[in-house]
């Protein structure tokens, strides 16, 4: 039976004909939820409390960096699901243990300086948060590789928007929510709160009916699986795009480190979290989400590779602008949610062109981890270059005011613009090479 646009096919005797029901891409949301939640928690939750905790920003970057590597390296782990389980088992497994980790991390006091025998709290902190980031990495796959499955080809772009929304959405609104949660509830509410959303967000998964795989043997399975994989690896448009992917245009990293920097624009504790809970929360997760919608629209008509190197340019000059303007809480909430919009484009853009170089072959899920692993990893060394540029800065840079912001955000647009003349290279490279190629052909055809 064919099944690419989220059939339900419950209750047909063998003659009926398929039934067809199409979903709102509006469900890809609310699968990605749990994800938003699981890397708000990490990306805005906890540089924000460590930095009232007075922790270093090299040290707040280190525990981001560690505790973001399983989105980095999930790729090692993405082929299970697509020859074992069905995807929508792995996401409701995965998705209920990011809830009891998270929960988990809730009980566990951030304090730098306090211990549990040989073992810091804060050590236990990081460990519980990186469990909760491989869970719910893996979650991320397999919502990724239903919708490689069962969204029209002719619909991804749209659905990628929509796929956006809920992970920028998730990742600021829910990070702001739970930040707020932790300074002023206690930690039992915090953690069912959170757990809860999760499985709630996760439900809807119930209506997703997956085309059933082809039955081969596991080995069977894993030769066609590694076939398919190398097939895109080496074409023109798998090797350069995960050039795209490693490269730090549209890589986002402030989006991580923004709740931590809002104390240089404010040194009013009250005002900076409203800063935090509102301009990195409430308003930048609304923000993120139109710039995503907004980027679906643009991707079903222009060239998403070309469109994410537009978007992740204008995200670098917002940034230095935050530079440029006065150190206040407007240059601050109008900075972050332009830079948030932008973003907001990048990632669907990001999403198009990979769900593009996936298609629907037996390896959807492992192809979809590889670019977007390379892609986290990308977010992750930018991060920590922002972070030692903040702290060289603040150093080197003592008598001004604006040193640590500066370097950060200089870091940010600056590693965008070395990123982008390196993209420009490969494009001019890789249009010789296709021009050389062209004239063997027809030499050879000539001859």
């Amino acid at each position: 039976m064919e099944d690419t646009d989220g059939v339900e096919d419950r209750g047909r005797g063998a003659g009926d004909p398929p039934v067809h029901r199409h979903l709102h891409p509006v469900i890809w949301t609310v699968l990605v939820l749990p994800f938003g939640i699981a890397v708000g928690y990490l990306q805005v939750a906890v540089p924000y409390v460590l930095r009232l905790r007075g922790l270093e920003m090299g040290v707040i970057g280190a525990l981001i960096f560690y505790a973001n590597q399983p989105h980095s390296f999930k790729v090692l782990w993405a082929p299970v699901l697509d020859v074992g389980w069905p995807r929508r088992n792995w996401y409701m497994v995965t998705v209920g243990l990011t809830a009891v980790t998270l929960a988990l991390t809730s009980w566990i006091p951030p304090d730098g300086g306090r211990s549990v025998g040989p073992v810091s709290l804060l050590t236990l902190y990081t460990v519980a948060l990186t469990l909760a980031q491989i869970a719910v990495a893996t979650s991320s796959s397999a919502v990724l590789g239903m919708m490689a499955t069962v969204v029209p080809k002719a619909e991804q772009a749209r659905a990628s928007g929509w796929q956006t929304m809920g992970n920028l959405a998730g990742t600021a609104i829910g990070g702001a929510v739970i930040a707020w949660l932790v300074e002023h509830t206690s930690a039992t509410f915090t953690a069912v709160s959170v757990g809860g959303a999760c499985v709630v967000c996760a439900l809807p998964v119930l209506f997703i009916h997956e085309p059933p795989a082809e039955k081969k043997p596991l080995g069977g399975a894993m030769v066609a699986l590694g076939k398919d994989l190398w097939r895109s690896l080496i074409s023109r448009e798998g090797w350069t795009g995960i050039i795209i992917c490693l490269s730090p245009v549209g890589a986002g990293a402030m989006l991580n480190l923004f709740s931590a920097l809002a104390t240089d624009y404010s040194t009013d504790p009250k005002t900076t979290e409203q800063m935090v809970v509102y301009a990195t929360g409430l308003l930048g997760g609304l923000v993120s989400a139109a710039g995503a919608l907004v980027g679906g629209y643009v991707c079903e008509r222009m060239n998403s590779r070309l469109a994410y190197v537009v978007f992740g340019f204008v995200t670098a000059l917002s940034a230095i602008a935050m530079i440029v303007g006065s150190p206040s809480p407007t240059t601050f909430i109008v900075g972050s949610l332009a830079y948030s919009f932008f973003n907001g484009l990048c990632f669907t853009a990001f999403y198009a062109f990979v769900f593009q170089m996936t298609g629907k072959g037996p390896g959807a899920a492992t192809k979809l981890a590889l670019f977007i692993s390379a892609s986290n990893q990308a977010t992750t060394y930018v991060a920590w270059l922002d972070t030692e540029a903040y702290d060289w800065a603040k150093i080197h840079w003592a008598a001004h005011e604006w040193g640590g912001r500066a370097g950060m955000l200089g870091m940010d647009a600056g590693s965008t613009f070395v990123g982008i003349a390196i993209l420009g290279v490969m494009m001019v490279v890789v249009r010789k090479l296709g021009m050389a190629r062209r004239e063997v052909v027809v030499e050879a055809a000539g001859a």
